[in-house]
């Protein structure tokens, strides 16, 4: 009888002491990786918002692991105005989350043997489909879609708000529609596409045979029960999403009011509707969280396809740091994470998870790229980079200096419209005395807060508004230099310099020239009035007509490529290169005159030859921004 008592002792006392074992094992798990107990979180987001609450004006987060959610947390309001709260029931724009979508049906298909994701692309297209591959030996492969390296350049037509009436009967004819220029070698650049996400959501349509929305009603969000997520373009699928979305309003607040705006309504009809059109709850949206990250994978057939998706298909430089991973964004925090941000007209959103723990996060909210929430709440949870033991100290003061003007290569960067990159795509950077870097052009610091640090070889962190960047910096030899992040390569180039200083030159001259010409025009009616003859030299009068029409050109050229009106944008370029062909004639025909007028005044024969000069040297300009290649818009 004792022996029998001892042994069930041992036993108790085993079973006690592998469930203390356990018990205090998941004890030490439950903390995110900046030290959050799970338990905390909740409090810990409440104070977060409350610390930035003047930038607020609405925030949903969700925080989950593989086992389910952790914590839902609703901030805010939907309509300031009204001052209606948000809830579970408010649906928000996922904008480029949608993107992820697209990935899981690539996966999907490839899971299923009918996509080699190595494999040409045009191999899935009917015949002839892409006409604008300008290395058209190079292969292009699913791949390189999924990491924004097919070299396609940015259009502006291809992801802009328009009306619901221009959206396309389908995929199919947007995709054709909307083609973009392939500008670089496959695989050279990192250039964020939309293009390319509905280009390979195009390619899950053949391939499965179903329309794309279709397909992602029945494999994702049917099998997830995301009853309240829309994805079709015209909200046609979700009847309770369309009302709930003509309910929130969209707003931007910061530090300083007086730049506060509202926006109404703001939604987004987006024409490659699988870059970004879906909308739906909170709820939804972390359902669809929680499947990337159950160990039960309700996404895939196989767990080993999940593996798959989570493994690199783009680095960093010549690093063993990957970028990308099968279409998610790595973010390097103090664990490397797995994700995608999105942003529309409206809205903002963020999905990131740690692929090793489970652990995730999705936030949402109703204004357009917002960093405090999108951003500042996924490092509350998944810590700095710097917090790593290899980052522990910081390499404030950098040996090298990599200033200079850096140009995004997700911009049109040939073709009639690439000036338009060095109007609103530049990073000018310029080291400071304590060996750091600031967003600097000359002497000017574009932002004093914001920094450019050194925190190891090659590697650097950007921290801008509360976003914290990480890049990686190649010398590609000949004064040329590439930093690297998530979304796209920046570049620059002794040539950069010249050419911004080309354009802007340009422009100047244009707005000098159209005052002049007013008040010649004023000075001759003034003349006329009191019978005083006074004359101007028409060839003068002409170069100044012609760079005063540029800029006019210029600003209507840009408007109609937000607008989408393709057709006056070609109209705009020809007019350019006609205006090119004018200006050379005029400069040489008023160069010759003023050699051969040998009498006229010392001053009004050297403004004759300043203004012949910059006539021809208009064209230079044509060719410079290359306005006579329309068809690679």
């Amino acid at each position: 009888m004792m022996r029998r008592f001892m042994s069930l002792f041992l036993v108790v006392v085993s079973v006690a002491a592998l469930l203390g074992t356990k018990l205090t094992a998941s004890a030490e798990e439950l903390c995110t990786p900046s030290g959050i107990e799970y338990s905390q979180i909740s409090d810990r987001l409440d104070s977060y918002i409350d610390q930035y609450e003047v930038g607020l004006v609405s925030c949903e987060v969700a925080v989950f692991d593989g086992e389910g959610l952790i914590t839902s947390n609703y901030y805010g309001y939907a309509d300031l105005e009204e001052q209606t709260r948000v809830d579970e029931g408010t649906v928000y724009e996922w904008g480029s989350c949608s993107k992820v979508l697209v990935w899981v049906s690539v996966m999907q298909q490839w899971e299923q043997g009918n996509l080699d994701l190595d494999a040409d692309i045009r191999e899935y297209l009917p015949e002839g489909f892409l006409k604008k591959l300008q290395y058209k030996d190079e292969k292009v492969t699913m791949k390189n879609l999924m990491s924004h390296n097919a070299g396609f350049q940015e259009s502006f037509y291809e992801n802009q708000m328009c009306d619901e009436s221009d959206l396309y009967d389908s995929l199919e004819n947007a995709v054709k529609a909307c083609e973009c220029y392939q500008a670089y070698h496959v695989g050279e650049y990192t250039a964020y596409s939309n293009y390319g996400t509905a280009l390979a959501a195009y390619i899950v349509e053949r391939v499965s045979g179903q329309d794309y929305a279709e397909y992602v009603r029945e494999n994702i969000f049917k099998p997830l029960g995301m009853e309240h997520t829309t994805i079709d373009p015209h909200m046609n699928d979700n009847e309770y999403v369309k009302n709930k979305r003509a309910e929130l309003k969209c707003y931007y607040r910061g530090a300083d009011p007086s730049y506060n705006e509202d926006y109404g309504i703001c939604h987004d009809w987006v024409q490659l509707y699988p870059a970004g059109s879906v909308i739906g709850t909170l709820d939804d949206f972390a359902r669809f969280g929680i499947a990337l990250v159950s160990s039960e994978h309700p996404l895939f057939t196989k767990d080993s396809t999940r593996d798959e998706m989570y493994s690199p298909t783009s680095f960093y430089g010549d690093s063993d740091i990957a970028k990308n991973c099968h279409g998610l964004w790595t973010t390097e925090c103090k664990v490397q994470t797995l994700g995608h941000a999105g942003n529309t007209s409206g809205c903002s959103s963020m999905l990131q998870f740690d692929p090793v723990s489970g652990l995730g996060v999705v936030v949402m909210t109703n204004e357009p790229g917002e960093t405090m929430f999108n951003y500042g709440i996924p490092n509350l949870l998944f810590g700095e980079i710097t917090d790593r033991p290899d980052y522990a100290n910081i390499i404030g003061n950098d040996e090298n200096d990599i200033s200079g003007i850096y140009v995004s290569q997700r911009s049109i960067t040939t073709g009639a419209m690439c000036f338009q990159k060095y109007m609103g795509g530049l990073f000018p950077i310029k080291k400071n005395e304590e060996g750091t870097y600031n967003l600097a052009f000359g002497g000017l610091k574009i932002d004093p807060d914001n920094k450019l640090i050194k925190i190891g070889e090659n590697q650097y962190l950007l921290d801008k508004n509360g976003m914290k960047t990480f890049m990686y910096y190649s010398d590609l030899g000949n004064g040329t230099g590439k930093l690297e992040m998530m979304p796209a390569d920046i570049i620059t180039s002794r040539m950069n310099t010249g050419k911004i200083v080309f354009l802007f030159f340009t422009l100047l001259l244009g707005a000098i020239s159209s005052i002049i010409v007013v008040i010649k025009l004023i000075s001759a009616l003034i003349a006329k009035l009191i019978k005083k003859e006074i004359t101007f030299n028409k060839q003068v009068i002409a170069t100044q007509i012609i760079y005063g029409i540029t800029v006019l050109n210029i600003m209507v050229y840009v408007n109609s490529a937000f607008q989408n009106t393709n057709w006056f944008m070609v109209l705009s370029t020809f007019l350019a290169e006609a205006l090119g062909v004018s200006a050379v004639i005029n400069g040489v025909v008023l160069l010759s005159k003023t050699i051969r007028e040998k009498e006229s005044k010392v001053l009004s024969r050297i403004g004759r030859y300043l203004w012949g000069a910059l006539s021809v040297l208009y064209f230079l300009f044509i060719i410079t921004f290359q306005f006579y290649k329309y068809w690679t818009l």
